[in-house]
């Protein structure tokens, strides 16, 4: 049970792992007792996996990260079902499935799915960051064989226990607090309005119309071009073309090979950078554009190209600037330009 207070926003640590990805990671609470995991929040994928003591070799990990251990909580109960994910950085995990109480921004659900990582790829055995991935997306991307698994959200409703039926996020400048909210909306965070927008799950992301962008002012079409809002990436991955027109802005900008990405020399200003959402225009804030150093003058990018993929992506780098509303329910996102 919940009630409609502040008491429902749970704080995000945003933290750094290498040069161009940081995350921001979440306290959730799982088993009896509560063994609290900091995991990180991500939009674009649908499971709720976790470090464990199944883990080969768990025992050298215990110094970087809080591991789930299913035999010492009395609400744990092993369930049929493997579970194997990929995500776009090229890493991996994979393992079996439990049941368990989980608590997160004071929502209590019960029963819900928890998939115990026995294997990890080598990028997440070196990530001292998180204790694991709590997914946000529609459940139809959910891994689980032979039978996929509720989401918490997706049980947070089907339980009633939120009202109204929607998270929330803003994502933070640098030191600046971030949250995430279940069943709240937090009116505070900006004087701008929310303004919804229809969502396409089809693909079981929070897919949303992008068919404009702008660049110091000057508008350009993108005929049914469509972005994903991901929390799980951190920058702003857009078309190729609408790349070159930012860049192209900036004295000195360049591609290189040796650091994947467009850089540009640090002495200057980025141009001022809009993207579409549904009907409404959202401003891309200076600070988030330059994303790291990337040595020699140069700063490396927030915003850089999407490759093969066939839809933008607004990662945390755009995010940073907005506040979102999302509601699973009605296939939808609320979006406001955030003040700071």
């Amino acid at each position: 049970m919940r009630d409609n207070s502040t008491d429902h926003e749970v704080h995000a640590n945003d933290i750094q792992n290498g040069a161009v990805r940081s995350e921001y990671v979440v306290p959730v609470s799982i088993g009896t007792p509560g063994k609290t995991l900091m995991l990180d929040f991500d939009t674009g994928s649908s499971d709720l996996w976790v470090w464990s003591s199944e883990l080969a070799g768990a025992g050298k990990y215990r110094d970087k990260h809080r591991l789930y251990h299913p035999d010492q909580s009395s609400t744990a109960k092993k369930v049929d079902g493997r579970w194997q994910i990929s995500y776009g950085d090229g890493s991996s995990a994979s393992g079996d499935v439990w049941k368990d109480h989980i608590r997160v921004a004071g929502v209590s659900v019960h029963q819900q799915a928890i998939e115990v990582a026995r294997k990890l790829s080598s990028a997440f055995l070196t990530d001292g960051g998180n204790d694991g991935l709590l997914g946000l997306a529609f459940p139809k991307i959910n891994t689980v064989e032979p039978h996929r698994v509720a989401t918490p959200v997706q049980n947070m409703l089907e339980q009633k226990l939120i009202d109204p039926p929607v998270f929330t996020c803003k994502l933070g400048h640098g030191s600046e607090q971030s949250f995430y909210s279940f069943g709240f909306i937090d009116h505070s965070v900006t004087k701008h309005e929310i303004v919804y927008h229809h969502v396409d799950p089809s693909r079981g992301f929070w897919q949303v119309a992008s068919t404009a962008y702008a660049v110091d002012g000057k508008t350009y079409r993108s005929r049914d071009n469509t972005a994903i809002i991901d929390t799980g990436t951190t920058l702003c991955l857009i078309h190729d073309d609408a790349v070159e027109r930012i860049y192209h802005q900036i004295n000195g900008a360049k591609y290189s090979n040796s650091r994947g990405g467009w850089i540009y020399p640090n002495r200057e200003r980025p141009p001022a950078v809009y993207f579409a959402i549904g009907h409404t225009m959202y401003r891309l804030n200076e600070i988030d554009f330059h994303y790291s150093d990337a040595g020699e003058g140069y700063t490396f990018g927030g915003i850089q190209s999407r490759g093969d993929l066939h839809y933008d992506i607004f990662g945390d780098v755009f995010l940073k600037s907005l506040y979102v509303v999302f509601d699973q329910a009605n296939f939808k996102v609320g979006v406001a330009q955030r003040d700071d």
